[in-house]
C-alpha cells in the first residue's frame, strides 16, 4: 500500500530520555482508515508514550506519516487537529461540562451554529447530558471520565487515541461505554488505537492488537492469535494463559516428542523450528475424558489423570484445578459438558488435542 492509504505509518521511531534509553523503539507500525487496534503491555512498556508520540506531543526520532503526510514537512497543529487523544488522566478545564466539550470544536474552527447540537449529541451518547451545566471540578471520577471521552469524540476525528478509557468507570457501565465508542468510531469511519489493561475492553472492541514490551512491539496480530499463541512467555502470562508448563522436546523417527515438567508426554503433530522452554495450554482446550466419548478415537488426543483440588462454578463454565504430578492445571469446561458433579479430592481424567498446545 502507498503511504496515503494509512492514517498512521511509523518506521524506525524511537524515543529516549536522559534517564532511560529506548523508552520506545518501533520498527514498523501502520494503521488503516477505520481500523480498531488495541495496545497491550505491562506497566512501563511504553503504551502511553506511543499514543503521545502519535499525537505529536512527544519528541522522537524516525519517520512518521499521519493521514498520508510526512510529519516533519507538515503543519503539526493541523495534523494534530485531525486526531484526538483521550488521556488516562481526567484533564478538564475549570468551566462547565458543556463548555469543556464545546471548546474542542471551537479550537477546530467549527461554525458556532453547529456546536450546540454536536455537544448535545456527544453528552447524550456518553450519559453526561444531565451534567451539562455543572462545573467540571465538581464531577466524580467516573463522570469526569465520561466527559473526557465526549471531548475526545465530539470532533469526529479521523484517528482516536484512547488511553485507558474505562479507567474510573463503574464496572457495570464499562462494557456499555466501550461499545458506544466502537459504534461512534465505526459510524464515522474513524480509526482507533485503544490502550487498556482490561482485557474485556479489548475483547469487545478490537480485532487486531499489538503487544508492547520495553518499548518494542513483540507481536502484531489478530487478538485471537495473541491470546492463544502469544509470542513469548511474558506475553503468555500477561494475556492470562491458564497453564504455562516448563517443557523440553525430543526429536524421534515418530516426530516431535514433548515432555512436560509434570510428567505428561505426547507427540506433537506440528513443526517446532526454534528452541522452546514452556508449553502454553488454555484452560478451554481441556475436555472431561469419558471412555465412551468420541475423543478416544480422535488423533493426537492426550489423556491425563489427576486429583481435583478446587472447583469453581461460574456462569456457563466450570473451572477445575487438577493436580497432575507436581503441578496444578486449570481446566475450564462448559457446564453442559459435565454429567453429574465434580468435587475436590476426586480423581479425574482430562483430555486435550496435542495440536492445541503452543510452545515458546
Amino acid at each position: 500500500m502507498s503511504t496515503n492509504e494509512y492514517v498512521l505509518n511509523m518506521r524506525q521511531v524511537s524515543v529516549n530520555s536522559k534517564i532511560r534509553k529506548k523508552i520506545l523503539s518501533i520498527e514498523n507500525f501502520a494503521v488503516r482508515p477505520g481500523e480498531l487496534v488495541a495496545i497491550i503491555g505491562p506497566n512501563g512498556s511504553g503504551k502511553s508514550t506511543l499514543l503521545r508520540t502519535i499525537n505529536l506531543l512527544q519528541p522522537y526520532r524516525g519517520e512518521m506519516q499521519l493521514f498520508g503526510q510526512d510529519v516533519h514537512n507538515t503543519n503539526k497543529t493541523l495534523l494534530r487537529r485531525r486526531s484526538a487523544l483521550v488521556f488516562q488522566e481526567t484533564l478538564l478545564l475549570d468551566d462547565t461540562v458543556f463548555n469543556n466539550v464545546a471548546k474542542v470544536l471551537k479550537f477546530r474552527g467549527t461554525p458556532t451554529h453547529k456546536i450546540k447540537q454536536a455537544v448535545h449529541t456527544a453528552l447524550v451518547t456518553f450519559g453526561c447530558e444531565h451534567l451539562a451545566n455543572q462545573s467540571a471540578r465538581s464531577l466524580s471520577g467516573g463522570e469526569a471520565k465520561r466527559v473526557c471521552i465526549a471531548c475526545g469524540l465530539v470532533a469526529n476525528s479521523e484517528l482516536l487515541l484512547l488511553d485507558e478509557p474505562s479507567a474510573s468507570l463503574d464496572v457495570g457501565i464499562r462494557a456499555e461505554i466501550i461499545e458506544k465508542i466502537r459504534q461512534w468510531a465505526q459510524a464515522r469511519g474513524s480509526a482507533v488505537i485503544l490502550v487498556s489493561h482490561n482485557f474485556t475492553d479489548i475483547l469487545h472492541f478490537a480485532d487486531r492488537a499489538i503487544a508492547l514490551f520495553d518499548g518494542c512491539i513483540v507481536q502484531d496480530d489478530n487478538l485471537e492469535t495473541i491470546i492463544r499463541r502469544p509470542a513469548n512467555e511474558q506475553l503468555a502470562r500477561l494475556v492470562g494463559i491458564d497453564n504455562i508448563i516448563p517443557c523440553r522436546i525430543e526429536r524421534s523417527s515418530r516426530g516431535n516428542f514433548i515432555k512436560l515438567a509434570n510428567g505428561i508426554e505426547f507427540l506433537y503433530p506440528g513443526e517446532v523450528t526454534k528452541p522452546i522452554t514452556v508449553c502454553c495450554l488454555s484452560g478451554d482446550t481441556f475436555n472431561l475424558y469419558d471412555v465412551s466419548s468420541s475423543i478416544l478415537h480422535k488423533p493426537w488426543s492426550v489423556i491425563l489423570e489427576g486429583l481435583i483440588e478446587r472447583v469453581l462454578n461460574g456462569i456457563g463454565i466450570c473451572s477445575i484445578w487438577v493436580k497432575v504430578g507436581e503441578q496444578t492445571l486449570i481446566a475450564r469446561v462448559p457446564r453442559n459438558h459435565i454429567s453429574g458433579n465434580v468435587y475436590p479430592h476426586q480423581m479425574i481424567k482430562l483430555a486435550f488435542n496435542a495440536a492445541d498446545a503452543h510452545f515458546v
